[in-house]
């Protein structure tokens, strides 16, 4: 009889725990997550981050965050996909970055800044288009629990772009992970 309530107990344990899963997938429709006190993972979920209604240069929260549970040396990494389009009839020199963002220290993650995708090219005769993954590897010492943004922006230095943005889908996900050491 004991042996039978033990296994009715982890049945049940384990159906509430998908159950709560659930959720907090439901509650934040933009991340899918997995995150513990030694380390996890957040996807963006199919979609994107649209640029081009900010302004050139001004930086952007994505929907991607992790919390560092409690004091210690972590390692975070990203990759983050990004793609720029213009209309190819003026030249354009335009970029996406990325940085990793303490918002709890309120200061970018030392030496996180990366290049996600770049374009320079000359005046053609219709819409040019690049998208590009890039990594973000940090090493980061936190006294706190301490929650960590991706943050990201685009820079026009010639011309308009018409697209810029962070997106996830079927052919690759922009993500952020973290690593206690």
């Amino acid at each position: 009889m004991q042996s039978i309530r033990n296994r009715l107990s982890a049945v049940i344990a384990v159906v509430l725990l998908c159950l709560a899963g659930a959720v907090i997938s439901l509650q934040n429709p933009t991340t899918a997550s997995a995150q513990g006190p030694d380390g996890g993972v957040q996807h963006m979920q199919p979609g994107r981050v649209n640029l081009q209604p900010t302004e050139s240069g001004e930086w952007v929260n994505t929907p991607l965050v992790v919390t560092l549970p409690r004091p210690g040396t972590y390692l975070l990494d990203a990759d983050v996909r990004g793609r720029i389009a213009g209309d190819g009839n003026e030249r354009l020199l335009a970029s996406i970055q990325a940085r990793l963002w303490d918002t709890t220290d309120g200061d970018v993650v030392p030496q996180s800044e990366r290049l996600i995708t770049h374009m320079n090219t000359p005046s053609l005769s219709g819409p040019i288009a690049k998208q590009s993954t890039a990594p973000i590897s940090e090493r980061i010492t936190v006294t706190e629990e301490t929650v960590i943004r991706l943050q990201v922006r685009r820079v026009n230095s010639v011309g308009q772009t018409y697209r810029a943005d962070i997106f996830s889908d079927g052919s690759g996900r922009t993500s952020l992970r973290y690593q206690r050491v």
